[in-house]
């Protein structure tokens, strides 16, 4: 009998769910569903109509059904709940995390959010409010407030014994932390090491030293935090180091995930709120501003293009190579602005490493631009039969991409010395800048030689 991994066994999984879906056989989906994880289910669910998602929401019980929705895309949950009468939405919402609902609160209308938080228990409506009270940039904003505690002065077997009668729906399980009478945080000890302790000693006896978060650090820095100490979670406290929630690994690969997608959309002129699900009016409005920007941007190239107009005329075919010096200008420069800034997001690269990198974009530069510089002089002699006019395109060729490599691997370290998002130097204004530097040195080499272009 072939053997069958559990990816390809879920895989097939899907795939039936998808083809039963389809054939509208809902409550047959759902029953196969049961097979997924809440993570795959998420998936398959991303996949299909909104008004078929509602569908199976409904007839897997809410229960899984709210594990399941916490894990799809917020703006598709969004849409998810319009397409369900109030009551069903907010039978849904109930059965959520507290940490679920207010991931889910910043995309929702304010009107909406007071109507679930009018509709939740008390204790759950308390715990939402202070989750939501936390600025998105901090790790309290981030944090889950599922999670097993213990107190100080418990034996492993009383532990044990609570760890086994959790809910079946805790999901971070990895640790124990242990807090004092004042519920403040004093160790932890991971599961593990619990069941392999001996039942009969105080937990303050194997328990280890915890380090923490607070609920006020930037959540960029408790996800790297957790990510380079290579962590499951991560527990938060607050000024007077009273347990109160945990930032798993999940949130903070998520987090930095957003923060790369973040730089990458300001790289490339783009607001960080647009989604697949914007509306276009409101994207038009978010794009248009940087774009007309650019057209400002623009002219400083248009200038200097002018300034040197005799100079292209008396060798017409001048201009056919300036596209090509400064479109491979701006690509070098793009991909060393989209290292440096997915390293230092990673929190691979701090502002002590700028002379490093700095290093290594001359080397690279140098190596590049002249590899390139003598392909594209090649191509222009090839072309032109004129081996003045295809020296002076490679050597401005090969400075360019020197130039561009220097700018885009260094100045995102500038920007953060000054305290500013790296991502301020877009994609838009380093080919600006590549431009500039390409079409001054290709235009001011030929000023420069146009008798011995002109022969």
């Amino acid at each position: 009998m072939p053997l069958i991994t559990i990816t390809e066994l879920s895989r097939n999984n899907i795939e039936k769910a998808l083809s039963l879906l389809s054939e509208g056989e809902i409550k047959k989906a759902v029953e196969l569903s049961k097979q997924l994880s809440s993570f795959r289910t998420a998936r398959l669910l991303n996949e299909v109509e909104r008004e078929t998602a509602v569908a199976m929401f409904k007839k897997m019980g809410w229960r899984r059904a709210a594990r399941v929705f916490s894990l799809v895309t917020d703006e598709y949950a969004v849409e998810i709940l319009k397409e369900m009468d109030k009551e069903e939405a907010l039978s849904l919402i109930r059965a959520m995390r507290s940490d679920a609902i207010a991931d889910l609160f910043p995309h929702l209308e304010e009107n909406i959010q007071t109507w679930i938080l009018n509709g939740l228990p008390e204790n759950k409506r308390i715990e939402v409010n202070e989750l939501v009270a936390y600025p998105e940039e901090n790790t309290g904003a981030h944090m889950r407030t599922g999670f097993l505690a213990a107190m100080e002065g418990s034996t492993v077997a009383e532990i044990i014994q609570d760890v086994r009668e959790a809910p079946e729906d805790m999901e971070h399980t990895a640790y124990i932390y242990v807090v004092n009478k004042q519920e403040k945080l004093i160790g932890v000890i991971s599961t593990r090491e619990l069941f392999l302790s001996d039942p009969k000693q105080k937990v303050e006896a194997v328990m280890r030293h915890v380090l923490a978060a607070r609920v006020d650090d930037k959540a960029e820095d408790t996800a790297q935090l957790l990510r380079a100490r290579r962590l499951r979670m991560l527990p938060v406290v607050n000024s007077e180091d009273i347990l109160l929630g945990v930032v798993t690994i999940d949130s903070a690969l998520e987090l930095l995930s957003e923060e790369i997608a973040e730089d990458f959309l300001s790289m490339a002129g783009t607001s960080n709120e647009e989604s697949f699900f914007t509306p276009a009016r409101r994207a038009i409005r978010m794009r248009l501003p940087w774009m007309a920007g650019n057209i400002f941007l623009n002219l400083g190239v248009v200038t200097i293009i002018s300034s040197f107009e005799e100079t292209i005329a008396a060798v017409a075919i001048l201009a056919a190579f300036l596209p090509m010096i400064t479109d491979m200008g701006g690509n070098v420069g793009i991909q060393a602005l989209t290292v440096s800034i997915r390293s230092i997001a990673l929190g691979e690269a701090h502002l002590r490493d700028i002379v490093r990198s700095l290093h290594k974009e001359i080397v690279i530069g140098l190596c590049n631009g002249l590899a390139l510089g003598i392909i594209f002089a090649i191509i222009a002699v090839i072309i032109q039969r004129n081996p003045m006019l295809g020296v002076v395109a490679g050597i401005a060729l090969g400075t360019n991409v020197l130039v561009a490599g220097i700018v885009g691997g260094t100045m995102p370290f500038f920007i953060k010395r000054l305290g500013k998002d790296p991502a301020l130097m877009t994609g838009p204004v380093l080919t600006t800048i590549t431009d500039i530097t390409g079409v001054t040195i290709y235009l001011g080499l030929c000023t420069l030689l146009l008798f011995q272009l002109m022969g």
